[in-house]
């Protein structure tokens, strides 16, 4: 007690920031100390059980980050992970752990006579009175020492602390004592009731084959709208050619036929003078007739200098 009273003064030094190099938290010529708590320490059966172990650390000695606890904590287990906070002040730092645990076995139950019987198939505690055994209103539980350990650079754990627990109460949660108990049956009581048979106001498979349909029905109009659009055709635009005159018509073969054999000029030229004598440009028409019909070839020159000419000459539209 007076290890642990010296502790709990040096953790309330160190929480409150008196601890230095001048006053140590430490006792001398000790590098750690731990001290642990339990709450409550009087549990109902089942009740959640919080274990708090602090640990003051000398830097120069030991790594905070290397330091941790390890221990059985049967017959109770443990629920969550472990939480660890550190705090450091000067050469010293102040590990906080703590842990959540539970006993939901047959041990925890508080016992009546000749020790707890033989549970049945499936963990079920027997009746009581068995054996003679029974539940109590109390049970005191022994609980394991909690190590702290240091996990070194070289890979080996060793122990640098250790934490012992104040003894735990378990208190039974039936509200009858120890006569009360005797020749009674099992006094927790448990009824199966079958669920109910299922029921819908839509079968599944109805619903299923409504939903499929109402999705078909909305791909359908997508569906016809691009076969139309692949089913139809393009449009062709014929483009008519435009209503020539009989002398544009022949304006338009001389010029085709300037690039022509020299028989093709002269009937190009012959056909170009016989529609000027229907317009009665009788000098442009004679004018077609010596070219065409000259010893000389007609050029392909002469031939665009006539029709440049009838055309201005308003023969044809320019």
């Amino acid at each position: 007690m007076t290890r642990l009273a010296a502790l709990a003064v040096a953790l309330l030094a160190f929480a409150a920031g008196c601890g230095g190099e001048d006053t140590p938290p430490l006792p001398e010529g000790r590098f750690v100390a731990s001290r642990g708590t339990l709450t409550p320490e009087v549990q109902l059966f089942a009740e959640p059980v919080v274990a708090k172990v602090d640990v003051i650390v000398d830097r120069e000695r030991f790594d905070p980050d290397r330091v941790r606890i390890t221990g059985d904590l049967k017959p109770y287990e443990r629920e969550g992970d472990v939480v660890r906070e550190r705090r450091d002040l000067g050469r010293y730092t102040h590990l906080h752990f703590e842990l959540t645990f539970r006993c939901l076995t047959y041990d925890c139950l508080p016992e009546v006579g000749g020790g707890p019987p033989e549970p049945l198939p499936g963990g079920i505690p027997p009746p009581v009175g068995s054996q003679g055994g029974g539940f109590g209103e109390r049970k005191t539980i022994e609980m394991g020492r909690t190590r702290v350990v240091y996990d070194d650079q070289e890979g080996t754990t060793r122990t640098i602390d250790a934490v012992d627990w104040r003894p735990l109460q378990s208190v039974s949660r039936l509200n009858f004592g120890r006569t009360d108990v005797t020749g009674i049956g099992f006094p927790f009581e448990a009824s199966v009731t079958p669920l109910p048979a299922v029921s819908y106001r839509v079968t599944p498979g109805v619903l299923a084959t409504g939903f499929l349909l109402a999705a078909l029905a909305l791909l359908a109009l997508p569906a016809v709208l691009v076969a139309r659009v692949l089913r139809r055709e393009p449009e062709v635009v014929e483009e008519s050619a435009p209503d020539l005159t009989p002398l544009e018509r022949a304006l338009a073969l001389v010029e085709w036929a300037r690039d022509r054999s020299v028989e093709e000029r002269r009937e190009a030229l012959e056909a170009l003078a016989t529609e000027l004598d229907e317009e009665r440009a009788h000098e442009s028409a004679d004018r077609a007739r010596r070219l065409a019909w000259a010893p000389a070839a007609p050029t392909p020159e002469a031939m665009d200098e006539l029709i440049r000419d009838v055309k201005e000459a308003g023969g044809a539209p320019a």
